[in-house]
């Protein structure tokens, strides 16, 4: 009896759980009005189009968040339109944190120039936002001089 039923939770249990499909180091720097932080972390995509982002300092997680449906962390969940909202602006599209952490092209791929290894595009609209993003192998920099945001992903070898 006591077989079955470690036989039943390595069937139903044993799969269920989740590994990324993507684990990576980098230097995250992340600045706007009601969060900053500069450290060591991590990014985890899993294939079922989640993300983790995990910021650590001297060993110690400062932030974790889950980036699926909603934008996940220690204190709960946001839509994306509310994260936004409350950290960066309520202008950009719901999609954008977890797209510049993927380095993948924003607001539909406007302006967008390909250099090199990446890309670069620059985004205005007046009294919202004044964005300069740019993608390469080695760094995500994303920068907001109208709202004063930055983020900057700089991968660790």
């Amino acid at each position: 009896m006591r077989y079955f039923f470690l036989i039943f939770f390595l069937m139903f249990f044993g799969c269920s759980f989740k590994k990324p499909v993507g684990y990576s180091t980098y230097l995250i720097t992340i600045k706007s009005k009601n969060m900053r932080f500069s450290d060591i972390g991590y990014i985890k995509r899993y294939d079922n189009g989640s993300l983790e982002m995990e910021v650590y300092s001297a060993g110690t997680a400062l932030i974790k968040l889950k980036v699926d449906g909603k934008v996940c962390s220690e204190e709960g969940c946001l839509s994306k339109e509310s994260f936004n909202k409350k950290y960066f602006s309520r202008e950009y599209p719901p999609e954008l944190f977890k797209r510049v952490l993927l380095g993948k092209p924003i607001f539909d791929s406007k302006n967008l120039i390909k250099k090199g290894d990446g890309f670069e595009q620059t985004i205005y609209k007046k009294n919202s936002f004044d964005i300069i993003y740019k993608v390469n192998n080695e760094l995500i920099y994303f920068k907001d001089r109208f709202n004063k945001i930055l983020i900057k992903v700089k991968k660790i070898e």
